[in-house]
C-alpha cells in the first residue's frame, strides 16, 4: 500500500487554535492521511469506518493533539515520504490498533 493511496494532505500548525491543510510541503509541519489499517480491512470486505491519522513533526508542541508521537517528515513529496523518529513506527492504541511505518512512500505494517 502506498501513502499516496490514502488521500494524504500536508498540514500546518499555526497556533493552539489553528491547524489546517496546506498545498506546499515547505509550508507544512505535519501530514494527515487515511488510516492504512482501516483501509486494508475495508478493502478486505469489513464494514468499517476509515478514520484519518495526523502526524506532526518535532516543531509542534506536545500540547497539540495527537500526542505523544512526533516524526521527522523526509522526502520531496508523498511518493517518497518517510516518517522517522526513534522507532519510526506509528502505533495507535484502542479502536483499530494500527501499527505501521512509512518509508519511501510505502506503508509497511508492523
Amino acid at each position: 500500500m502506498r501513502l499516496s493511496d490514502l488521500k494524504p494532505e500536508y498540514w500546518q500548525y499555526v497556533s493552539e487554535t489553528e491547524q489546517h491543510a496546506v498545498i506546499k510541503k515547505d509550508d507544512a509541519n505535519g501530514i494527515m492521511f487515511l488510516c492504512p489499517e482501516c483501509t486494508r480491512r475495508k478493502l478486505n470486505g469489513e464494514k468499517i469506518h476509515v478514520h484519518s491519522i495526523l502526524c506532526w513533526n518535532p516543531s509542534v508542541p506536545q500540547t497539540i493533539l495527537p500526542i505523544p508521537g512526533r516524526w521527522n517528515i523526509l522526502g520531496d513529496n508523498f511518493e517518497d515520504l518517510t516518517l522517522q523518529n526513534g522507532s519510526s513506527s506509528v502505533a495507535l492504541t484502542g479502536a483499530c490498533n494500527a501499527h505501521f511505518c512509512i518509508k519511501n512512500g510505502e506503508i509497511i505494517f508492523c
